[in-house]
């Protein structure tokens, strides 16, 4: 009998959990998740559909930007378990991001020394944020191995509170932040265990996922990966053949699924842009691409990301190329996004100035979008 090709809305099992709809999603020193934020998680959740939460920081270094809820605290707990319970109310799933910013975090929002894989800060920009004034990025400490074992704890203590709150699942971003500071071999300085090949920058992110899969579970967690990232300096030599490496051993670890960026997609420039500036790398340009990464991952699940949208979203889930795609900006300004791209309707467009606050109107492009109700009226 043969077997149908599968299409966006084809079912799909990932560890421990059955999804029914392939689109799925993204100075105080602490915040809480608030009654907002169930509000907008509520809008987006559908029976059966994966929301991945923002990325929520595990320990107090761990944080670099105001009004991100962590996970690390009792009053943080109770926060994320009104979220979970909204979403569960509709039937969705739900995956909490833990998340650590690395050398990306100032001691000004965290009141503590940023920590990284080797003392080597940011100095293409400045760190800066709204009301705050522009300073350099802080040179980062390097952990000791007792140090990365102790942050690898505070991914697992967070991964127990998640699950406490009520998420279903457990996603460790190795990409743009700590992770991506042992992966790239122009910011991983080190000469021990953690560092000097590309297996060794590949052991931190090893580590910390089975650590946190023999904690919950090894069929609810997922792992991110940007092989072809270029956030913040990111700009690693052997960008195939570590990740092809890395895709391959996460397999070993029967992980929930890998959810890997398009090369295409940058933060900061455009698409032609980004490829362009792959092009300079000494790259295959038949490697820049997902492909490869699929290929070592074997039978492991695969969501894509990075430049998807109503147009494009479909082709490479028929094609084999992927099982789930994921949007990001998209589901920000779209909270019926699962029916518009279910019933055809065009995605209405992000206000890319109001992703990222506190404001003091946190609703205005985020639970409601003034633009949208002005197209209405």
């Amino acid at each position: 009998m043969p077997v149908p090709t599968p299409t966006l809305w084809s079912p799909l099992t990932l560890g421990a959990i059955e999804l029914k709809a392939t689109a799925s999603e993204t100075i105080p020193r602490t915040w809480v998740p608030n009654d907002l934020m169930c509000e907008y998680y509520g809008q987006r959740a559908t029976d059966g559909g994966l929301l991945i939460s923002e990325a929520t920081p595990v320990s107090l270094v761990a944080s670099g930007m105001p009004g991100v809820p962590g996970m690390f605290t009792a009053e943080q707990l109770e926060g994320w378990k009104k979220v979970t319970a909204t979403v569960h109310a509709k039937g969705g799933l739900m995956f909490c991001q833990l998340w650590h910013q690395g050398r990306n975090s100032h001691s000004r929002f965290s009141g503590q020394q940023p920590v990284s894989s080797s003392e080597v800060p940011i100095t293409d920009a400045p760190h800066s944020w709204r009301d705050t004034p522009t300073e350099p990025f802080e040179v980062p400490h390097s952990l000791t191995v007792e140090q990365i074992q102790a942050t690898q704890e505070d991914f697992v203590k967070a991964a127990l509170m998640a699950r406490e709150a009520g998420f279903d699942g457990y996603v460790l971003p190795a990409f743009r932040y700590l992770f991506d500071q042992f992966l790239h071999s122009n910011i991983n300085q080190r000469t021990d265990a953690y560092g000097g090949d590309m297996k060794k920058r590949c052991r931190f992110t090893l580590e910390t996922t089975a650590k946190v899969a023999a904690a919950i579970g090894k069929d609810r967690i997922g792992v991110r990966l940007a092989p072809f990232g270029y956030f913040n300096q990111a700009r690693g030599e052997e960008r195939v053949e570590q990740w092809t490496y890395l895709c391959s051993e996460l397999a070993k670890l029967d992980v929930t699924y890998v959810h890997l960026v398009e090369p295409r997609f940058d933060e900061m420039v455009s698409e032609n842009e980004k490829l362009e500036a792959l092009g300079k790398e000494a790259i295959d340009p038949k490697a820049v691409s997902l492909a490869p990464f699929r290929a070592a991952l074997g039978s492991t699940p695969v969501i894509a990301a990075g430049g998807y949208n109503a147009t494009n979203c479909t082709e490479g889930i028929e094609k084999g190329e992927h099982d789930l795609v994921a949007f990001g900006r998209y589901f920000c300004s779209n909270g019926d996004l699962v029916e518009r791209l279910r019933d055809g309707k065009p995605l209405l467009h992000y206000n890319r100035e109001r992703f990222y606050g506190p404001f003091p109107d946190n609703e205005i492009g985020y639970t409601i979008h003034p633009e949208q109700l002005a197209a209405k009226a």
